[in-house]
């Protein structure tokens, strides 16, 4: 007799729990995104445009690396939060980086996770409705410290949640650059190993 999984519960590994149709989802945006770099290629490639394919091949490249660096961490909650918060926040781009040397912070995976959803929850209340707002998240060392810096550019509408976000004991700096044409850039760095 064959046993059943449950239904809706793909696998538990760590705390982190997906259900199939989640899975589906990440796995179909994962897709998606993968085919239209391939799609881009093959559009450059019969146009003849040699350089532009040498430097989408180098992108995906450089992508693929970083999903790997960022998967060794062996912080599953926040990979997959990572991997799918293009998806999720959808006035939010992220591209993101892994240092290569990176300390053990995998015991900390859920509260980096909770940790990056109450910072971007924040940001979210300072978005204005028709701005994407395009980032960067670079997981690395600071002072033998393990952070996360998150750097938003956008149109940014009132401080005074990010103000209070930076009273958060796993905030390590919050910091706000004007920049032209009215947008700004704010860049939070959370600590990792709180």
């Amino acid at each position: 007799m064959k046993k059943e999984l449950p239904s809706q519960l793909l696998f538990r590994k760590g705390g982190i729990q997906l259900e199939y149709h989640e899975v589906m989802t990440l796995l179909g945006f994962t897709r998606h995104e993968w085919m239209n770099r391939l799609q881009l290629l093959h559009s450059y490639s019969k146009l003849g445009k040699d350089e532009k394919v040498q430097e989408k091949i180098e992108e995906a490249i450089h992508l693929a690396d970083e999903e790997r660096k960022l998967s060794n961490l062996n912080i599953p909650e926040t990979f997959v939060w990572i991997l799918s918060f293009n998806w999720t926040y959808s006035q939010f781009r992220i591209t993101f980086q892994v240092e290569e040397s990176m300390p053990k912070i995998w015991e900390y995976d859920k509260r980096i996770r909770e940790n990056l959803e109450a910072v971007v929850d924040a940001l979210s209340e300072s978005a204005q409705e028709m701005e994407l707002y395009e980032g960067l998240l670079h997981v690395k060392t600071r002072e033998e410290e393990p952070v996360i810096e998150m750097s938003f550019v956008g149109t940014f509408t009132g401080w005074d949640n990010l103000q209070q976000i930076g009273q958060k004991d796993y905030v390590r700096e919050v910091k706000i650059e004007s920049l032209p044409e009215k947008k700004s850039r704010c860049t939070i760095v959370l600590a990792c190993n709180i």
